[in-house]
């Protein structure tokens, strides 16, 4: 009678585990990172003697946030938000992205806007709601111009340090090939700018999101910043962190949406088999 001898069970592929964690490391430690978080909050709540007034538990907003969905007393607020953020983002954009391509490709306009950008850039932006108020009413235009004030000087100045960086020697060279302005304008600058641009809307959407909170705050009766402000008031610590949830959850999709882009229509600008 044969006997065989037992086999060994193969080790693990060290190299398929390293070729895994390679590909796919980013969203594993931002996950690993993000259960941590919610652990140690949950378990605060639960176990660490915090008020749920003060602090509510990620399982509570969690329960809260599916029913206000589920019911439909989010949609009239995340609606109005939405249409004001949707517009002041848009108008930021097409009123931006052509000052700040002026103010790169011309000393003269550069020299004439950048104190009124730098000045306005700097400013309180929230000051001017009173007066936006006083002059567009109480509407959602006024929360229009705030949001566009609030974003607006982000673009400009991203697209202008994104034309400026060029190097001039390309445009020489494509003038010297008898290449228009226009043809400058599409195939040089717009390529070379267009990550700063997409940088400049990444950086607008953060801004729009708190803008148009302040505005709901004091000038609205609907939306997420009023349902923020309400919430507050009647101590209602889990409707205020569903409302904060709400909005970061936003800020996180549009940053990953055009992150995505920026990989699709500039490629060049992501090292492949870097870190």
């Amino acid at each position: 009678m044969e006997t065989h001898a037992v086999r060994p069970l193969d080790p693990p592929d060290a190299s398929g585990v390293a070729a895994f964690w390679t590909k796919h490391r980013t969203a594993i430690t931002r996950t690993a990172a993000v259960v941590v978080f919610l652990l140690v909050w949950e378990g605060a709540v639960r176990f660490g003697g915090v008020s749920p007034l003060f602090l509510s538990s990620p399982s509570a907003v969690t329960l809260r946030l599916i029913k206000v969905f589920a019911d439909g007393s989010i949609w009239p607020s995340l609606l109005a938000t939405a249409n004001v953020a949707a517009w002041g983002a848009f108008l930021s954009i097409i009123v931006g992205v052509p000052v700040g391509v002026l103010m790169g490709r011309s000393a003269l306009v550069r020299d004439t806007l950048e104190p009124f950008i730098m000045g306005m850039s700097s400013a309180p932006i929230v000051a001017f709601l009173p007066l936006l108020i006083i002059w567009l009413g109480i509407g959602p235009t006024s929360k229009i111009a705030l949001v566009f004030i609030g974003s607006v000087f982000v673009m400009i100045v991203n697209t202008e340090t994104g034309v400026r960086q060029i190097d001039y020697r390309l445009i020489e060279t494509a003038r010297s090939f008898t290449a228009t302005e226009f043809d400058i304008l599409i195939k040089i600058v717009a390529p070379a700018a267009l990550p700063f641009m997409i940088a400049g809307v990444r950086l607008a959407i953060a801004r729009v999101l708190i803008m148009v909170v302040v505005a709901e705050f004091y000038a609205a009766t609907v939306g997420i910043g009023y349902l923020i402000f309400q919430a507050g008031s009647q101590y209602d610590t889990t409707l205020v962190f569903v409302g904060v949830v709400i909005l970061a959850g936003t800020g996180v999709i549009a940053n990953a949406g055009l992150r995505a882009l920026e990989r699709r229509i500039a490629p060049w600008m992501h090292n492949v088999g870097g870190p």
